[in-house]
Formats: structure tokens, C-alpha cells, sequence
């Protein structure tokens, strides 16, 4: 009977064993699955990050490529160009910046197609910006054509030096047109539309009871000033009505401004900064040197000393000179 007994216990005994083996073997079994799923992905996690690493490398040196490709003898378009590789670089750095912080790689994708999509872009703008320095080029050389064949049929048909003269007349001036436009499509600046003005004149002057002017060089019998200046060619702009803002400084160093006699404010092109004026002269500019004056009355009572007159044009300097009132 106690052998019996010893028997059963000896058997339950192994039966727990073996059942907390089988327990143990599954719990490592589980342990291990869900450790080889972690680093797969931690794996796979790399593996994505170097693949938009690379991705973002091949599309930003072939954008640049592209570009640096593009490049040619015009300084303008060169100078697009190096400033479309500075956005790419900028947009490059941002992506890296956002790979380091960030493990939304869908999110990095997109900013990597973007990127690619933004770079084809600067492609076509250096393509058409190209293409239409290209036409003028062959627009020239047409005419240069023109005007070799022309020559020699000239010589072959013994034209006449006014028909010669009228014909080359002819070519030059279309070559010019050519040339003009180049120049404006080369020229985008506001500052090269700014009329310069020259001997600038300044002279002070009393009404006599008839109302004719009488030249005055002492402030205390002066009524008005007489303000006379050259504007000078400018060849990228066209006639039409220009503005002229002259601003009359004291001995003080301020401005003389009557706001009944039209003085106001202007802006500065430049920086934006407001420069006051002490009257407006409005004329028409023919595309060619004169003179301008105006007269200006401003019921003031000047002071004598040494003046400085500033004259604006588009918000630019235009010119400058000094005049002495006795």
C-alpha cells in the first residue's frame, strides 16, 4: 500500500513539472516572438529612414545638376539660377532637420516629392526665361542676315547712297527695337527708370505791382523761388507724364513745407522711409534732355543762409545742388 501511495504522489509531482515546463516554454516562446517583431521593426524603421535619406539625396543633386547645366553666358539667368539653388538647399536642410525629429515618413515623402516637383518647376522657368533670350538671339541674327543680303544686292544693283542709307536705316532701327526689349527684359530694376535731372538753378524773385518777376538775392524781399533743372535721357523709359518732388532744406536743416503750397510726403523706394517735399513739378518727358522749372509762392518768409535742394524721381534720388539767399 505504501509503495502505492508513493507511486501516485511521484506521478502528480512530475505532472506539475512537466506542465510548468510546457508554461515556461510557451511564455519564451511568446517573449521571443514579440522581441524578433520589435527589432523588425526598428529594422524596417532604418531601412525606411536611409531609403528617404537617399531619395532625398538623388532628387536634390539632380535638381542641382539640372540647373548648373542650365547655366549659359547670360548674367541675369545665371543669377536666377544661383538663387534657385539656394531655395533647394533650403528646402534640403529643412527635410533633414524634420528626418531627425520626426518618424512620420509619409509625411517626410511628401516633402521629398514636393521638393522634386518644385525643382522641375525651376526647370521650366529657366527653360522659358531661356527660350525667349534665345528668340531675340535669332530675331538678331536674322536681321544681321537681312542686312549682309541687302548689302549685296545693294552692291550688285548699284542703289543709290539714299536708297542704301534708307535700307540700312531701316535695319538698324529694327535691330534696335530688338535690342530695346532685350535690355528691358534683362533690366527689371526700378531704380534704372529714375529720370536724373542736372544744373540745377535756383533763383529768388519779388512780384512788382504789375506782377511781373524781378530776380531778388536777399531772403527778406523775396516772394517766391524759381526752380529750373535739365532732365536728362534716360533710354529705358518711355514719354509720358513724370513727377518731380523737390524738397527745399533750410540753413537749419529742415524742410521747407507749406502744405497750402503743396508740400506733402513720399515714400523712399528704397526703404520705404518718408522724405517730405516742399512742391511738386509735373511735366511731360519726351524721352530726351530739357529743362523744367516751376515757380513756387509759398507766403513764407525765407531765411538767408546756404539751402540744399533734393529732387525725387520714383522715389529715388534724382539730383541735388545747394543755392545761397543773401
Amino acid at each position: 500500500m505504501e509503495e502505492r501511495g508513493f507511486n501516485n504522489t511521484y506521478k502528480a509531482i512530475s505532472i506539475t513539472i512537466i506542465l510548468l515546463l510546457l508554461a515556461l516554454s510557451g511564455y519564451l516562446l511568446y517573449d521571443k516572438s514579440q522581441s524578433a517583431n520589435t527589432i523588425a521593426n526598428q529594422e524596417a524603421m532604418i531601412v525606411e529612414k536611409e531609403k528617404s535619406r537617399a531619395d532625398l539625396e538623388k532628387t536634390y543633386y539632380e535638381a542641382l545638376a539640372n540647373l548648373e547645366q542650365m547655366k549659359g553666358d547670360n548674367e541675369e539667368l545665371n543669377g536666377r539660377i544661383d538663387s534657385l539653388k539656394t531655395e533647394l538647399k533650403k528646402q534640403r536642410d529643412q527635410i533633414v532637420s524634420l528626418m531627425q525629429t520626426s518618424k512620420d515618413y509619409q509625411a517626410i515623402k511628401g516633402k521629398i516629392a514636393s521638393m522634386k516637383a518644385e525643382s522641375e518647376e525651376y526647370k521650366k522657368q529657366i527653360e522659358a526665361l531661356r527660350s525667349e533670350n534665345e528668340t531675340l538671339s535669332r530675331a538678331n541674327q536674322q536681321l544681321n542676315t537681312e542686312k549682309e543680303i541687302l548689302t549685296g544686292e545693294i552692291n550688285k544693283e548699284r542703289m543709290t547712297n539714299d536708297e542704301i542709307s534708307a535700307r540700312n536705316a531701316s535695319l538698324e532701327t529694327e535691330k534696335a527695337n530688338i535690342e530695346t526689349e532685350r535690355a528691358r527684359l534683362n533690366k527689371k530694376v526700378d531704380k534704372a527708370s529714375v529720370i536724373k535731372i542736372s544744373d540745377i538753378l535756383v533763383e529768388g524773385y519779388k512780384l512788382s505791382s504789375k506782377g511781373k518777376e524781378v530776380s531778388k538775392r536777399f531772403a527778406k524781399n523775396i516772394d517766391g523761388l524759381k526752380i529750373c533743372f535739365k532732365t536728362n535721357q534716360n533710354e529705358l523709359v518711355e514719354a509720358g507724364r513724370e513727377k518731380f518732388f523737390i524738397r527745399i532744406i533750410n540753413p537749419t536743416g529742415e524742410t521747407v513745407s507749406v502744405l497750402n503750397a503743396g508740400s506733402g510726403v513720399i515714400k523712399a523706394s528704397e526703404d520705404g522711409a518718408e522724405i517730405p517735399y516742399s512742391l511738386l513739378k509735373e511735366c511731360n518727358y519726351e524721352n530726351a534732355d530739357a529743362v523744367a522749372c516751376a515757380n513756387w509762392q509759398p507766403n513764407f518768409q525765407f531765411i538767408k543762409g546756404s539751402y540744399e535742394i533734393h529732387v525725387y524721381n520714383k522715389g529715388y534720388m534724382a539730383g541735388k545742388s545747394t543755392f545761397t539767399l543773401k
